[in-house]
């Protein structure tokens, strides 16, 4: 039989197992570097749409890792409730780490995917190799990934965390629209599509090993980039699509973009190619692009006006904006 602690009954730990209990969030988005160089600065107010947030529970899977981020116990027994939430994303988590007395004092963090289809792995331990294909999985859930800091945990007993675990999305946003008023004057989308984009995507962030919470990890150095480059995905006018992150900065690196065809009173009007990258005043592109990077919304918005077609690009919090410019073609 197994040894209990003094609590009896369903909520009884056994002596050599560990529970947690916590919050989970899915998280805003993040700016680009034109704002702030990482995710440390949430403020959800804004939800995404349902899909943005939704969190299989019965794809979750959580780890207990050491202080330099290394994976040594698996969360079991896992328990999901959501949370009363204006935004719909504040999940209450319990789970119990069994058999934890050999590890228990090396135990530091507490990592979680979800999404992920991680029942796929044959164990824990290969968290950091989950990957999602987005050509061949139908995708109802974004996969996500987060982490934070444990407090010391005592063998028989439950520990409530009082910090919340956040959650980044693994993919990329992406739309394209035209402006309100350009339907008036005849002007309509043709056809659209991203040009060079992989078809997987890594689960976890690269540099997660160094974080201590999600809020930790840096724009810089966390690119995660699972090379399947593919031709050409096809885009539709106002709605998003969702993509595995993708270097566009890299020395020898094929940028990605995206070409437009726009048409006047049902007829061709010309085809204009969209960059991933700051412009300058005059409406050339300038410096660094930008990578497709997980749990960014990168929005383009076109109209035309004194002959020139101009592209109003927002890179911004998947909610909500922080920067934008007005690109001239």
């Amino acid at each position: 039989m197994t040894a209990c602690s003094d609590n009896d009954g369903v909520d009884a730990i056994a002596k050599n197992d560990v529970r947690v209990a916590f919050t989970m969030m899915v998280a805003d988005a993040a700016s680009t570097r034109a704002a702030n160089e990482g995710w440390d600065n949430y403020d959800p107010k804004q939800p995404g749409i349902e899909d943005e947030n939704m969190i299989n529970t019965d794809d979750l899977r959580i780890a207990i890792c050491d202080g330099m981020g290394n994976i040594i116990g698996d969360v079991e027994t896992i328990t999901v409730t959501p949370m009363s939430d204006p935004s719909g994303t504040k999940y209450a988590i319990t789970g119990v780490w069994k058999n934890a007395k050999d590890d228990i004092a090396k135990a530091k963090k507490i990592m979680i995917v979800a999404n992920c289809n991680a029942a796929k792995l044959s164990t824990i331990a290969h968290l950091p190799d989950l990957t999602y294909n987005i050509d061949t999985e139908t995708r109802k859930y974004i996969p996500m990934w987060g982490v934070a800091s444990l407090p010391a945990l005592t063998l028989g007993t439950q520990t409530d965390m009082t910090e919340q675990i956040y959650l980044l999305r693994a993919m990329a946003k992406v739309r394209v629209g035209m402006r309100s008023d350009m339907a008036s004057y005849g002007y309509s989308i043709g056809s659209m599509h991203i040009n060079n984009y992989n078809t997987q995507g890594y689960c976890l962030p690269k540099n997660y090993k160094s974080a201590n919470k999600t809020q930790d990890i840096r724009f810089d150095n966390s690119l995660n980039v699972l090379e399947s480059r593919k031709a050409s995905i096809g885009l539709t006018d106002g709605k998003a699509t969702y993509i595995p992150e993708y270097d566009n900065t890299s020395t020898g690196a094929t940028p990605s973009t995206i070409t437009v065809d726009l048409n006047r009173n049902g007829k061709y009007e010309g085809t204009y190619t969209l960059k991933f990258c700051n412009y300058d005043t005059d409406g050339k592109p300038t410096g660094t692009p930008y990578d497709i990077q997980r749990n960014h919304y990168y929005t383009f918005l076109i109209y035309k006006e004194d002959g020139k077609i101009i592209v109003s690009l927002h890179v911004r919090k998947w909610n909500k904006r922080v920067y934008d410019e007005d690109i001239i073609m």
